[in-house]
């Protein structure tokens, strides 16, 4: 499904707004929710805090964040990932003098239990000016981390620019569920042979096995995030 961010629903909060795309289950994860949050200057959605059977994943869309993991404290602008593991204290807050705004993405594996959490996999902080750029013929890519969570054999990020005109590839299927986050411009994003808009912002999910591909149909470059993972088997 695609979620436009020009028709998500918006609710006031005391610190900003709350936009919310997600909130259930997918073949992989018994529990996956997906929300923007922003926040005026100086505000914060809440203390600092943990989670016992969750990881997160946040990604800033706009403005400045000071995200702290532990002791550690990091300011972060657009594009900037953190990966916040079970048992991690984490909190953030506005660090600019205009509106930010985040994505929050939480999920529990199916047979994950407190007694996996071995502590072995670190939290991370990955700031957007960090991702080095490659060009490529049909636009560029940024890779951003491709590796195991306390949860998933393997969670892969990367960002694909793409020119105008351009698509990535034709319609294909993998055996992984995958998330595109657009960032700039206009994609289509075919989906089993139907076509599907998304602006600056909008959050496209896509189930294991299905048919799909993307193309930029705006003016100039697009940019979005591909997010893919891979659970852990139960015989790890």
């Amino acid at each position: 499904m695609v979620h436009n961010w020009n028709k998500l629903e918006v609710q006031a909060t005391s610190s900003g707004e709350r936009r919310q795309i997600l909130n259930g289950q997918t073949q992989v994860f018994d529990h996956f929710e997906i929300h923007a949050t922003t926040l005026k200057p100086g505000k914060a959605p809440h203390k600092s805090h943990t989670h016992q059977d969750i990881e997160e994943l946040i990604i800033v869309k706009e403005g400045l964040i000071k995200q702290t993991v532990g002791k550690e404290e990091k300011i972060l602008g657009p594009g900037s990932v953190i990966l916040a593991m079970p048992g991690d204290e984490h909190g953030l807050s506005n660090a600019g003098t205009s509106n930010a705004t985040y994505y929050i993405i939480k999920w529990r594996t199916n047979d994950f239990s407190a007694s996996s959490n071995t502590g072995q996999q670190s939290s991370l902080m990955l700031d957007w000016k960090d991702f080095d750029y490659k060009k490529t013929s049909k636009g560029g890519r940024r890779a951003v981390l491709r590796q195991p969570t306390i949860m998933l054999d393997e969670l892969e990020m990367h960002v694909t620019t793409l020119n105008e005109g351009m698509k990535s590839h034709d319609q294909h299927t993998h055996a992984d569920e995958e998330i595109i986050l657009v960032l700039k411009g206009e994609v289509e994003e075919l989906i089993d042979n139907q076509p599907y808009s998304a602006e600056a912002g909008s959050l496209i999910f896509l189930n294991a096995d299905i048919p799909h591909g993307i193309r930029n149909i705006g003016n100039g470059p697009c940019e979005y995030f591909a997010i893919r993972w891979i659970p852990k088997t139960q015989n790890n």
